[in-house]
């Protein structure tokens, strides 16, 4: 099994020279994975994380990129990988205390604008976790064993 340091967020800040945006919910749904003993789910949760940030960022700058020329194809790409944070979110939640499930539930799942903006920094920080995950596969460190 895969485990993470005890200080892995605290790693990841480090790594990214900023601050997690949803630390706390980050420490609960990685505890749910640990408990779950699901860690290859968490790390489909941060690549996909990563993924949905990099649309949200080019769909911000596309009119200043030219070569994006379809905004309706990322627009819809961004929708189903929402749809697939979402369904990853809700599945973990089955492993977690009734108040840590709350606390996603209310916080991410629930359709409304805070709902939304609390699930854009979410894949903030799951963008971040997954470079750092990324790094330590690159450079064998012992923080995955």
């Amino acid at each position: 099994m895969i485990k993470l340091s005890p200080n892995f967020l605290d790693d990841v800040e480090k790594f990214s020279g900023k601050s997690l945006n949803k630390k706390d919910d980050l420490s609960a749904i990685i505890e749910a994975y640990k408990s779950s003993k699901k860690f290859e789910d968490f790390e489909n949760l941060s690549f996909t994380g990563k993924y949905v940030n990099g649309l949200f960022r080019v769909l911000e700058n596309s009119t200043k990129i030219p070569e994006v020329e379809n905004v309706d194809h990322i627009k819809k790409d961004l929708s189903e990988n929402m749809k697939k944070i979402i369904s990853q979110l809700k599945e973990i939640t089955s492993y977690m205390n009734e108040k840590n499930k709350m606390l996603i539930e209310e916080n991410y799942l629930k359709l409304s604008q805070n709902s939304l903006q609390n699930l854009k920094q979410l894949v903030e920080d799951l963008d971040s976790i997954k470079k750092y995950l990324n790094h330590l596969k690159r450079n064998d460190s012992n923080q995955i064993i």
